[in-house]
């Protein structure tokens, strides 16, 4: 059913700051724009790679902390695959964003550098390892050391309830559980699932407080799952027992959109990319 994850999407507090940061210094390119139903400014698409999308919205307030918390409910951080890390960490470390020109190795075997937006919301670069288990995880080729961004690699969550969170994603969304990680201390720390071939889902134990966001909070929003046949798929998940909180239906971009929520409340989109839609022609 599930393709990959298409998108994810933020609210910023300020629109220019933020596309000059993904696009200026990150490397993104500004796709197109899309107004709301009265004609004003509502998001900006910015493209990562083909297929591969950031949605900012306008209109952002800063009334909370965006940075993630290892003890709070939600949404954790993101993360871009890029071929060769090198020329990235090196320009993170001239403008003062890391500590090393050298990236950090990961537990997971892959090497990566996290850096920070205008409001606060932390990104995570990754260059994926051969011997990784996301990569050992693929069920097709996958093309090292290419140049620029490659994907979203993953989304990460910290959850309240592992085993309802796992449940969910596992049996309702068909996502694979490739491989757990324990901290320092030998005790549960991350989860990870596949998601498709290069594009996962980190899920991070010890979630007590949620922060109730307003439609308005600066920081992240949804994350959008991309799939063959909305119909199709949004009937097995209503057979599977997941909650649909929106019927299929055509956005505003000419594709079509369904959505669902976890077991935390996370926003998921479910879409299905029209190649009429301004997505398909950039």
């Amino acid at each position: 059913m599930i393709t990959k994850i298409a998108h994810t999407a933020m609210k910023v507090t300020d629109m220019e700051r933020a596309v000059a940061f993904y696009c200026g210094e990150v490397g993104f390119r500004k796709a197109f724009e899309l107004p709301d139903a009265q004609g004003n400014p509502w998001i900006v698409y910015l493209k990562i790679c083909d297929g591969a999308f950031l949605e900012l919205f306008y209109g952002g307030e800063k009334d909370r902390d965006p940075a993630y918390a290892s003890d709070r409910v939600g949404y954790h951080h993101w993360c871009v695959s890029v071929g060769d890390l090198t020329p990235f960490a090196a320009k993170a470390f001239e403008k003062g964003w890391i500590g090393s020109p050298e990236p950090q190795l990961g537990k997971d075997g892959n090497r990566s550098i996290w850096i920070h937006d205008p409001d606060g919301n932390a990104l995570e670069l990754v260059q994926y390892a051969p011997g990784s288990p996301q990569m050992q995880s693929n069920q097709g080729p996958y093309e090292y050391g290419r140049e620029g961004l490659t994907g979203i690699a993953h989304v990460a969550f910290t959850v309240s309830d592992m085993e309802q969170a796992l449940a969910f994603y596992r049996e309702k969304l068909g996502f694979a559980l490739i491989e757990s990680l324990k901290d320092e201390e030998g005790k549960p720390w991350l989860n990870y699932l596949r998601v498709a071939d290069g594009t996962y889902l980190e899920l991070f134990y010890g979630g007590r407080d949620r922060v109730e966001e307003k439609d308005s909070s600066a920081g992240f929003m949804h994350m959008c799952l991309e799939c063959g046949d909305i119909q199709e798929t949004v009937e097995a998940l209503r057979g599977k027992g997941a909650p649909i909180d929106v019927e299929p239906k055509q956005g505003g971009d000419k594709n079509w959109q369904a959505w669902t929520h976890d077991p935390d409340g996370n926003k998921i989109e479910l879409m299905k990319i029209s190649p009429e839609s301004p997505q398909a022609k950039a």
